[in-house]
């Protein structure tokens, strides 16, 4: 944490240790007695909160087996891919603002992440969940895009007349691959092919997959 930005307070450290029991719960769970069985009720008991307070915290049980974010945590994503977009590939950046906007980062704990991925290579249709939260999102998301790839061009210059129908197509794009790349990183791992190797993350490998994906669909249209 920046030396120089405030400690979050009593409240927020304890929504943020509820929501992170909630996430455990969840996901314990579904590995221990399958997808079926982790209920909202059954996660709510496990993390030994009511189900009303559940849904202050999440809007699915597969949101809280994946930690989808909540919709107001998008502004703090963008916050971070604006803070260096000098420096990053505006697809990556995309790339990095949907992977995070699904819950698909290191960010959490590394043992919580890793379950999760066992989670999708089990039920690669819990995917499906994960981009109908960013689908829902879509017209905010884009906005967010275009001010991004504005940023990009012209060091936060005025968007354009098409700006968010841009920002629109490459969020489409960049989550297509985004989704491609979790799916084909569920199937590599069920067969053993395509391990990554030592040190590698798996978020590290499903992002590289996604970047490959979109810059070669790009050069196939060029």
């Amino acid at each position: 944490m920046d030396a120089g930005a405030p400690k979050p307070g009593l409240r927020d450290r304890k929504r943020a240790e509820t929501r992170a029991r909630i996430e455990a719960a969840a996901v314990e769970l579904v590995l221990s007695d399958g997808l079926e069985a982790a209920t909202v009720d059954a996660i709510s008991e496990r993390a030994d909160i009511s189900p009303r307070t559940f849904f202050n915290y999440f809007e699915s049980k597969d949101a809280a087996v994946l930690g989808v974010r909540p919709e107001q945590a998008d502004e703090d994503v963008m916050t971070a891919q604006l803070s260096n977009i000098d420096e990053l590939d505006p697809v990556v950046a995309v790339i990095h603002v949907v992977m995070a906007t699904m819950g698909i980062t290191e960010s959490v704990e590394a043992g919580l992440h890793r379950r999760r991925l066992e989670i999708i290579r089990r039920y690669p249709d819990i995917v499906a969940g994960q981009f109908a939260q960013l689908n829902a999102r879509r017209d905010r998301l884009a906005g967010h895009v275009s001010q991004l790839l504005a940023r990009r061009a012209s060091h936060g210059g005025e968007t354009g007349p098409d700006s968010q129908a841009h920002g629109a197509i490459v969020l489409a794009l960049c989550a297509s691959a985004v989704r491609s790349a979790v799916l084909d990183w569920a199937e590599n791992a069920e067969t053993g092919e395509g391990a990554p190797g030592p040190g590698i993350r798996d978020a590290e490998v499903i992002e590289q997959r996604a970047l490959a994906l979109v810059r070669t669909t790009l050069r196939r249209l060029a």
